[in-house]
């Protein structure tokens, strides 16, 4: 960095330094929406949603300077390693799933939603400071959608083919839903509700599920208080991830879609999840376990 100082002069310095100023802003805003999601449900909604605006108007300035692509509803801000080929699949694959699960999740907004792409997972990783091994092709983080270049893990050189792979294996409508079940429940809800109704949407509208071995639901299964608490830190995430899917799933064979709409709508009014599910399903959370683990007995060929 000391060579960009030297050539670019003292004021790109100072811009530097600003845009590391904001970095540590927006750290410490995670750190606070962090504290937020331990607090009682009406009073993290409101905590979550200011923090979550913060988070992302920081994060705006600090792609201000990438390229950028707009559609009707989306902004893509990429940086030079992206290709504009691979832009305008992301923003046009964002189209494409907006409406579908906006119908599904009765949602609605008149503002563009940011999308920010990364030109590497080691970029996208050190963005939030996991390990180097992570392999997430999309994350969702306080109102913003961050993808990795669909040529970074799409192999394919034909173009049809890698719009194709895009659409149906990439993370545009799991991440877009995450998006849509923050917003509307104003960030309270358990992770496991919005992971499994995020892969139900995923699922839905293109087939697409994860089938990694170690999540084989033939094991000793996570309690709900655990994926409650403790989702993050869970040793077998796969593990994690489809009994998510397979709850939701669960709820909406057994009650309908509505019954989701119906948890969402009471999870939007500052109730806990135990409170939402009794008033959707008319079953306390010890039955809606008991329930579902008897359902998955019979059902658990769908998740193999």
């Amino acid at each position: 960095m000391a060579e960009i100082y030297l050539e670019k002069g003292h004021s790109e310095y100072h811009k530097s330094k600003k845009r590391r100023i904001l970095k540590i802003i927006a750290a410490l805003s995670f750190l606070l929406l962090t504290v937020f999601t331990r607090l009682p449900e009406n009073i993290k909604v409101y905590g979550h949603s200011f923090f979550r605006e913060v988070v992302k108007i920081l994060s705006l300035l600090d792609t201000r300077n990438l390229a950028s692509l707009e559609s009707s509803h989306f902004i893509v801000k990429y940086p030079g390693a992206v290709d504009e080929a691979d832009a305008r699949l992301v923003l046009n694959t964002a189209e494409k799933f907006f409406s579908p699960v906006n119908n599904d999740l009765d949602f609605t907004t008149s503002k563009k939603i940011p999308i920010v792409i990364y030109s590497s997972k080691e970029k996208l990783n050190q963005f939030f400071g996991w390990p180097a091994n992570e392999s997430a092709m999309g994350v969702y983080w306080a109102g913003v959608i961050r993808v990795l270049s669909p040529k970074v893990w799409i192999e394919e050189e034909d173009k049809e083919r890698q719009e194709d792979i895009f659409i149906n294996s990439g993370p545009m409508a799991h991440e877009y839903t995450h998006f849509v079940v923050d917003y509307k429940t104003r960030g309270n809800y358990p992770r496991w509700f919005t992971e499994g109704l995020a892969q139900y949407e995923e699922f839905k509208l293109t087939g697409f599920r994860f089938t990694e071995p170690a999540g084989n639901l033939n094991q000793k299964l996570y309690s709900f208080d655990d994926l409650g608490k403790n989702f993050d830190y869970l040793p077998n995430q796969s593990l994690a991830y489809r009994q998510s899917f397979a709850a939701v799933k669960f709820l909406v064979d057994q009650y309908g879609e509505t019954c989701v709409l119906e948890i969402i709508n009471t999870l939007s009014r500052g109730k806990n999840i135990d409170y939402a599910i009794q008033n959707a399903a008319g079953m306390n959370m010890q039955t809606f376990e008991q329930e579902w683990l008897k359902w998955l007995s019979l059902n658990i060929g769908q998740f193999s």
